[in-house]
């Protein structure tokens, strides 16, 4: 039983450790989740605070992991986990019902679940919050209560740290659909709706399907044709830029939000679009309006999450992203001077890299604090 209780401790601890830093690494699009589920539970007057009300629930999400995993209030969290989850799980199963929006946005862009395997994750974690929570009693304190509220609160602040600091900038892993070495003519053939036609034909009373290549003879007689979708999109998957048809090394400035630009992220605009002409290239700017070359907000927003940010595309592949902050650091003489591959592998092991020293650095607050507290506790018995 003891092996059962720390099995459901750990499983719903890492779903929600997992969860939680998926969208804290990406603060911007948690606030496009959140701004949907806003919309559909008419709370419009909420949406200016999306991005921190995503980064708010991101947070909580990840330090109640960190506390489920840990032992850390323990009896306290359980309450928490159990509450939450529950909300989920009914939230969800509305979703199922009536779908409202078509992703929950559970693991950020990272894991797509659809709103049914969204609801049945959920009934999964509900059964061990539940089995959680029936032997809160059981556990131990780690250490003093003091303690304990003030390594849950380094927790807080390390997950408001990262998040912040990618509402900012740019996320440090991209799981969008515009991933640095993204082509949009292979994003556009990935997506491209794909169908398979069956005919439906009859002989002697027997019924059967056949494809438009084994087609029966003459003996039978045809009934039907059904047709299907196998695969890929009929929205194209958000390319509605005119870019994937332009040759060629192209710097493109993305505004996704013109009234929210202040007048130092306007300089460092015109600053990179001065320093692009100087290399003999025509800068796009893209904005939602009619100032700018029009594209959507929110393919914009997913472009690039740095409002007044921009994107190198050579051959109509990504080949690396610039926040608006980054722009007056940002060479486009020198990146035109680097093969593309290069630049994309290199972004690619930096993201590798940074994900993985955040999960490592997870696993090692988790170990600290249980040596810290082991230690302060037998300091105080001695």
């Amino acid at each position: 039983m003891r092996f059962l209780r720390a099995l459901c401790r750990v499983l719903f601890a890492l779903t929600f450790l997992v969860s939680g830093t998926l969208k804290l690494i990406d603060p911007v699009g948690t606030g496009l989740i959140v701004k949907e589920y806003l919309d559909f539970m008419h709370l419009g007057f909420l949406e200016p605070a999306s991005v921190a009300l995503g980064i708010a629930l991101s947070t909580l999400e990840f330090t109640i992991g960190i506390c489920i995993l840990s032992g850390l209030r323990i009896r306290f969290m359980a309450w928490v986990a159990l509450i939450l989850t529950a909300v989920f799980t009914l939230l969800t199963l509305y979703l199922m019902l009536f779908n409202p929006i078509s992703d929950c946005g559970c693991f950020g862009e990272a894991i797509h679940l659809t709103n049914t395997q969204t609801f049945f994750k959920n009934l999964v974690l509900l059964v061990l919050a539940v089995l959680i929570f029936l032997g809160r009693k059981r556990a131990t304190m780690v250490a003093t209560p003091g303690l304990e509220w003030a390594l849950i609160g380094v927790s807080a602040l390390l997950a408001l740290a990262v998040a912040v600091r990618a509402a900012a900038t740019i996320p440090q892993v991209d799981f969008t659909a515009y991933s640095v070495g993204t082509s949009f003519d292979d994003l556009a053939q990935e997506n491209q709706a794909r169908f398979e036609t069956t005919f439906i034909y009859t002989k002697d009373g027997h019924t059967e399907e056949f494809t438009l290549d084994n087609l029966p003879d003459d003996s039978w007689t045809y009934l039907d044709s059904r047709t299907v979708q196998t695969g890929g999109s009929t929205k194209m998957a958000q390319v509605d830029f005119t870019l994937e048809q332009m040759q060629g090394p192209v710097f493109a400035v993305t505004v996704y939000n013109p009234a929210a630009l202040r007048p130092q992220q306007q300089a460092r605009i015109d600053r990179f679009c001065q320093a692009v002409r100087k290399q003999g290239l025509e800068p796009v700017v893209y904005g939602p309006t009619e100032n700018y070359e029009t594209a959507d907000r929110k393919s914009l927003m997913t472009l690039n999450r740095s409002n007044g940010g921009a994107v190198y595309f050579n051959d109509g592949m990504i080949v690396a992203k610039w926040a608006n902050l980054d722009l007056d650091e940002a060479d486009p003489g020198a990146v035109l001077a680097e093969d593309p591959d290069v630049l994309v592998l290199r972004n690619r092991i930096r993201e590798q890299v940074y994900f993985s020293v955040l999960i490592a650095g997870a696993l090692v607050l988790l170990v600290l604090f249980r040596v810290l507290c082991k230690l302060l506790v037998r300091n105080k018995r001695r």
